[in-house]
């Protein structure tokens, strides 16, 4: 039996060979085929659909975890977005508390500086008076002494210590009046 006969497809001996005469033939072409996919079931079918399967429940796994590192990567987005407005309250609250520190401890230090001028310019006041006081007493103890001189000059002679006390006293009384 050809297939071919003259360039063209005979299709008796393909229907032959499909469906063959008598039931023998019949039956072991069918076990032939039961066989065949028997063993395409258990070397083929199976072992790729055992692999499709892991690759599938892998693929989901991989699917989940990535869909869990997403939502635990947005909670921390969220919670770093929130720490960092509670830093930069603090940040407004820190720099607000040292201006008013910094605005307190100038307004103590004026205030030292104001005290420290006020005593200075009274020791120095304590001291002008001291000094004139210093003055005075020495420019007394000066006329005294010129008085007493000029005083010898007129009477050529030696005062004693009560004309000399009396003297004195008239001319300070003189002076302070």
């Amino acid at each position: 039996m050809r297939l071919f006969t003259d360039g063209f497809i005979d299709p008796q001996s393909i229907t032959d060979k499909l469906i063959p005469n008598g039931i023998w033939p019949f039956i072991i072409q069918l076990l032939s085929t039961l066989v065949m996919f028997f063993i395409v079931k258990k070397f083929l079918y199976v072992p790729i659909k055992t692999i499709l399967d892991k690759r599938a429940q892998f693929v989901q796994t991989t699917i989940d975890e990535a869909v869990l590192r997403e939502k635990q990567a947005q909670e921390l987005k969220a919670s770093l977005e929130a720490e960092a407005k509670k830093v930069q309250q603090s940040l407004v609250a820190l720099r607000q508390e040292a201006q008013e520190e910094m605005a307190l401890v100038k307004n103590q230090m004026l205030s030292e500086a104001q005290a420290q001028a006020l005593r200075i310019k009274r020791k120095a006041e304590e001291e002008i008076l001291q000094a004139k006081a210093l003055a005075i007493q020495s420019m007394e103890q000066e006329m005294i002494s010129i008085a007493l001189d000029a005083s010898k000059q007129v009477l050529k002679r030696e005062l004693t210590e009560k004309d000399n006390a009396k003297v004195v006293e008239d001319f300070i009384k003189g002076l302070r009046n």
